[in-house]
């Protein structure tokens, strides 16, 4: 073997070694990524059942249903402060104020009445939801006691001062602060300081949900009360609602109040309308009934809120985030496929060499830049002109300019590329027939590199739905589904991006909790996204080669 052929091996190996470490590094973040993220879905479900079973689920359905009365009462409390408005308005010695002073009293009594009323559900709320508070804190103390039992029977550790076996403590049905503390002490005086952080003593007292001493699992007492005191506030209701709106007769000084009172009428009728879906919803809560596993994968893929560190219960549903980036990513291409399309066509087709000299340089340059330059950039300037067209400074349209700014070089020089790969041939023979240079370019050369151009198209979204630094800086970080019933206010709402929530929380969230996994569930999702769209581009890719 000669050195020509012994060089010639040598970079075989070189490149061979770096693809070979390609795949396995793609293959480790694969796998770190399902690794980390796949238990969530377990977890997720075990908080779920956790939720149902302390009442909370409970809990929500009520303060849904009260939520609604609140909006019908905002009805009748902006028509009384209109008319109120109105009222005073008037003169002294108006001839219609007499009555309209009347006529403004029936409409405050009338509201004063609803509110009542309404107050009944209120206060019912408030005590289901210290009930299920509680029954909470107790089923996580429960689940904390079992876990640390398991370990200490696991170390082997002497049980003179916690005799409780798993089983007694899984048919406990309270806890008092006098046994933590004493379960504490135990874990403490074996050096156990990792397990003896897993129980408080006082838990609860800070919420006001402890009772003397003790923390209590109160689901019957919750079950009870949606037999009993449920029906009878519904049951008050419904009287109370229906003859307010039919006794009261209006008699407004404004048109607008007379077309407000009739939007409340008919609210209030839908309103009785869904009660009887209310009571379904809470008569077949059942908290012992296991919660399916199906709903934890609907409730991340389909859910509409992303809720950490609440109060009742976390909720994580990629759909708001997954719409964000979206949305930003259709501004960002919309506005970069014709810049880098366009730019290419021109430099490849139409310039001069020193055109060509100029304008590639300084396109290619933009991918220089740091995004988080780019960012600032958009809070400081392009926001500011933003502005002036929408509500806020930093958008998903604020957002999306920036990143068809930093999208175009990719786009450019792919599809320039792809022009270049087109024949010379076919150019020379439209030109040669009679074609000018922009009939050639438009129905020979652009149809003829379409499939690159397209490949171009994919990996700038690539670049763009994975993009971080400036999403998080000036997409507004708004977790919410778009309003697409706005028009094109649409693409001037604040978002929040699948890049971005991972990058704003992942510093923050504890190692292995349910929120740390729900983040790498969203990792997860965001690289089978990239991986389709890049799939999609070297397909499209090796189509376009093999036809030439």
């Amino acid at each position: 073997m000669n050195s020509s052929q012994r060089k010639d091996n040598w970079i075989k190996l070189f490149f061979a070694s770096n693809a070979v470490t390609s795949i396995i590094i793609l293959g480790l973040i694969t796998l770190f990524l399902f690794k980390e993220g796949i238990e969530f879905f377990g977890q997720y479900r075990h908080d779920l059942q956790r939720y149902r079973k302390s009442g909370m689920e409970y809990a929500s359905v009520v303060t849904k249903q009260h939520d609604d009365q609140t909006l019908l009462y905002r009805y009748l409390e902006n028509i009384l402060a209109q008319e109120t408005a109105a009222l005073e308005s008037l003169a002294t010695d108006d001839a219609t104020r007499t009555s309209a002073e009347k006529d403004t009293r029936q409409m405050l009594d009338l509201t004063r009445d609803f509110q009542n009323t309404k107050e009944l559900l209120l206060i019912y709320e408030k005590k289901v939801v210290k009930w299920a508070a509680e029954t909470k804190l107790f089923l996580l103390t429960q689940s904390d006691m079992i876990e640390v039992k398991e370990e200490a029977l696991k170390q082997g550790l002497p049980v003179e001062d916690f005799p409780e076996t798993v089983a007694q403590l899984k048919e406990r049905t309270f806890f008092t602060h006098k046994e933590l503390a004493r379960w504490q002490n135990y874990f403490i005086r074996h050096q156990r300081e990792d397990l003896a952080k897993r129980i408080n003593p006082i838990v609860g007292t800070e919420s006001g949900t402890e009772k003397e001493g003790q923390i209590t699992s109160l689901t019957p007492l919750i079950q009870a009360s949606a037999n009993q005191q449920y029906a009878e506030i519904l049951s008050k209701q419904r009287k109370q609602f229906s003859s307010l709106l039919n006794r009261f007769k209006p008699s407004f000084l404004l048109a607008k109040s007379v077309k407000d009172f009739s939007q409340a009428k008919t609210a209030l009728s839908e309103y009785l309308a869904s009660v009887p879906l209310y009571e379904e919803r809470l008569t077949e809560w059942d908290p012992t009934q296991p919660y399916p596993l199906h709903r934890a994968f609907s409730g991340f893929l389909l859910g509409k809120d992303w809720v950490t560190n609440s109060a009742r219960q976390d909720w994580y549903g990629v759909l708001p985030l997954l719409s964000g980036s979206l949305l930003v990513s259709l501004i960002a291409l919309a506005l970069a496929i014709p810049f880098g399309v366009g730019s290419a066509i021109y430099v490849n087709q139409v310039a001069s060499a020193r055109e060509q000299s100029f304008i590639k340089p300084c396109i290619e340059f933009i991918s220089a830049i740091p995004s988080v330059l780019i960012g600032f950039f958009g809070i400081a300037v392009l926001g500011g002109m933003v502005s002036l067209i929408a509500d806020e400074r930093l958008n998903s349209l604020t957002a999306g300019f920036l990143l068809a700014l930093m999208t175009v070089p990719t786009i450019f020089t792919l599809a320039e590329d792809s022009l270049n790969n087109v024949p010379r041939a076919l150019r020379d023979a439209s030109l040669s027939l009679g074609a000018n240079r922009w009939q050639t370019c438009a129905r020979v050369i652009f149809p003829s590199a379409i499939t690159g151009i397209i490949s171009a198209v994919l990996l700038g979204f690539g670049r763009v739905i994975g993009e971080t630094m400036v999403v998080l800086l000036c997409a507004g970080n708004r977790i919410a589904i778009p309003d697409f019933t706005s028009g094109l206010g649409v693409f001037a709402q604040p978002v929040h991006t699948m890049t971005g929530i991972i990058a704003q929380e992942m510093g923050e969230v504890e190692f292995g909790s349910i929120h740390y996994r729900a983040l790498f569930m969203v990792g997860i999702a965001l690289f089978l996204i990239a991986l389709l769209v890049n799939f999609l581009s070297q397909t499209i890719a090796g189509r376009y080669k093999a036809s030439y």
